[in-house]
């Protein structure tokens, strides 16, 4: 059956009054079968545009626009899919309608459909296909060196990463090979890394300390690149740009003082994190000139890390909000077990950063990557690194090293720690007592009042046999589907669990942590010692789980 058509002159009128349209203006032009209408209706319910936000509406109004082919609805649904937005996350399908709005000529649509061909995102990977597509998209202009279509705004993939290159130099061959590398795998003029003296930086301020590098606030006076849009006539054109001077974040690399270069591997671990869709943003290398330290220059984050963020505002967010830190940070590491394909290694809240821009919603960013490996990367036999209370049980005991089904632990562990607003184990030492406990089954508890569903799936997470623990992309699925219950007209009991949690919230007490955030940075542990204890307890061989007891209105464990 054909869709129903209408003339050009109420689509372009829809479109050109974006900016002033109310919701009644969408609805109005959905019922009259209008399909961008109908995909503006979904965009006001997908961000909330005076109407209550509603993603599954959203997905639904998105789906329909597709069916009618119209390319930016076409395009939405396979976002959706790709993000599980207002429907489970399925990247083929994502793929399929992707390649379908680039068959409708949606530029979007098109870089997509590329990129899912180089990076082989839900079809076979195809560089030659990558090749074809990206040299379709005309919205970019033309690249002013070699007259081809530009692969991004104001970026020439054949050009653009060759000029970069030039032109520079850290004065250090390993360095600038290294910066190089990812120069030449650049997409984006916004994304490329860079060799960053370090005269200009300056404000140079201590804003925290792990257990192996400091992190400094500062200023840098050439500032981020940005992308000039241009309006001519109803079309834009895109120049290259800067920020006139931005606050970013220095972060020491280990060890690079001593010129070993083994410090590149963290940096390395960053930078493919950040081509397989990480949204951290990286800037570059820089050289402390007076003590000859390497740091790595990227995104400042706002708010600081999570524990801080939760220890600030505890009793002031929902569990709306709580639920989607955790997806954010269930999406990062999906990239970084997935898309990369590392292990993380030394997952804790004091690693993840909230950030808010503007008028933007809080976001949440894995960081310090200094312990993440490969899946296949040798590990040193006898001990390992990091916080014990975050570390899962075969680890510490020394039966296996660090896989993705730990990092999945320390999400469980991060899991109490949303529940309570408190850090795990705060007031017990960090010895081999406790690690035997661990090793033994005991666990952080949850705060009077979290739903029964979050309490079950957490434990699921942070249960003693790797093998029982779920993986990221399911526990992605879950959050998403408790969003969506949560956001829904229906009153199911998963929502109404988690808005009786909500009124429980502003009635626990918080009480002030034991442990400076000292103890909660990463240190050596030796999984030796603690594998003997535990064969020395009496009560190794137990297969039964303690776990810490809150007392009722109270959000912290004894």
């Amino acid at each position: 059956m054909l869709a129903k058509t209408h003339s050009s002159d109420e689509t372009t009128k829809l479109a050109s009054n974006f900016t002033e349209l109310s919701f009644a203006d969408c609805q109005t032009s959905a019922e009259n079968g209008n399909s961008y209408g109908i995909f503006m209706l979904g965009y006001c319910y997908e961000h909330g545009i005076d109407v209550e936000k509603d993603e599954n509406k959203a997905f639904s109004y998105y789906l329909k626009s597709a069916k009618m082919n119209n390319p930016r609805g076409t395009f939405q649904v396979g976002f959706c899919f790709y993000h599980g937005i207002g429907t489970k996350m399925d990247k083929r399908k994502a793929f399929k309608y992707y390649q379908k709005s680039a068959e409708l000529n949606n530029s979007n649509g098109i870089f997509k459909t590329a990129v899912c061909y180089y990076y082989g995102i839900g079809v076979e990977k195809n560089v030659k296909k990558f090749w074809e597509w990206i040299s379709k998209s005309p919205s970019h202009g033309k690249c002013a060196h070699c007259n081809k279509n530009n692969t991004s705004k104001a970026w020439c993939l054949i050009c653009d990463p060759d000029i970069t290159v030039r032109g520079w130099s850290s004065r250090n061959e390993k360095i600038d090979d290294c910066i190089k590398e990812f120069q030449f795998r650049t997409f984006e003029y916004v994304n490329v890394i860079e060799w960053i003296p370090f005269n200009r930086l300056s404000n140079i301020e201590t804003i925290g300390k792990g257990g192996f590098a400091t992190v400094y606030s500062a200023t840098w006076l050439d500032g981020i690149r940005k992308i000039d849009e241009i309006e001519i006539d109803n079309h834009y054109s895109y120049k290259k740009s800067r920020e006139s001077n931005s606050i970013v974040a220095l972060k020491t690399l280990a060890s690079s003082e001593e010129n070993n270069f083994d410090f590149l591997k963290e940096f390395k671990s960053f930078m493919e994190c950040k081509l397989n869709c990480s949204k951290l943003a990286i800037y570059g290398i820089t050289q402390n000139t007076e003590t000859n330290e390497y740091l790595m220059v990227y995104q400042y984050a706002n708010n600081g890390n999570l524990y801080k963020y939760l220890r600030d505002n505890f009793n002031k967010l929902t569990w709306m909000t709580k639920l989607q830190i955790l997806k954010d940070i269930s999406e990062e590491l999906f990239y970084i077990h997935n898309r990369a394909g590392y292990t993380h290694a030394d997952f804790h809240s004091g690693n993840i950063l909230q950030d808010q821009r503007n008028n933007e919603n809080m976001r949440s960013y894995i960081a310090d990557l200094g312990l993440s490996r490969k899946n296949d990367a040798y590990v040193p036999e006898g001990y390992i690194y990091g916080v014990m209370p975050y570390v899962a049980p075969e680890v510490l005991s020394g039966n296996v090293k660090f896989t993705q089904a730990a990092d999945i632990y320390g999400f469980g562990v991060i899991m109490t720690e949303v529940s309570t607003g408190q850090r795990p184990f705060d007031g017990y030492k960090f010895d081999i007592n406790l690690a035997v406990m661990i090793c033994n089954g005991l666990r952080p508890g949850f705060a009077s009042g979290t739903p029964d569903c979050y309490i079950e799936f957490a434990n699921q997470c942070m249960d003693s046999d790797p093998q029982k623990r779920p993986n990221i992309s399911k526990i992605n699925n879950v959050i998403c589907e408790w969003l969506r219950n949560l956001a829904s007209d229906n009153e199911t009991e998963i929502k109404k669990q988690f808005l009786n949690a909500d009124k429980a919230i502003k009635t626990l007490q918080i009480i002030p942590q034991h442990h400076p955030d000292h103890m909660y940075t990463s240190k050596i542990i030796s999984t030796q010692r603690i594998s003997n204890a535990v064969k020395e307890e009496t009560y190794a061989t137990s297969k039964s789980i303690k776990f810490i007891e809150i007392p009722s209105g109270k959000c912290m464990l004894k």
